[in-house]
């Protein structure tokens, strides 16, 4: 059960980080920096990530273990770490800078999640 809410779940995130990077780019287009309504997305993203990480260590401690576990790992872990490094990056910066750090950290985010997958 809960290998396949991880394995759904990771299509989920892939989906969201394109919708994120896609949303970044729009407001950078539009108004040159991001909206506070993609900045909760993201939020929200990452937390969804967090809980998918939860579910693999939950996976991990029922000792299932994907085929490469230390590249499975490794995008995992990167997948919760761009978004915030992300977030650092923009609060740096104003305006165009802004949107491009966000929206750069959810494709990011999105192509991690999407390497997390095909590894496992």
């Amino acid at each position: 059960m809960i290998l396949s809410v991880h394995q759904k779940f990771a299509l989920v995130l892939i989906l969201l980080g394109l919708v994120g990077a896609l949303w970044c780019f729009i407001d950078l287009r539009r108004q040159g920096a991001p909206s506070g309504g993609v900045r909760a997305f993201l939020i929200l993203c990452w937390v969804l990530v967090l809980i998918q990480d939860g579910l693999g260590l939950l996976l991990l401690a029922e000792g299932r273990r994907p085929a490469n576990l230390l590249l499975h790992v490794m995008y995992g872990v990167l997948s919760a770490l761009v978004l915030p490094i992300a977030w650092g990056l923009s609060a740096r910066s104003r305006g165009r800078h802004e949107a491009i750090y966000l929206g750069l950290g959810s494709l990011l985010f999105g192509l991690f999640a999407f390497r997390a997958l095909t590894v496992a």
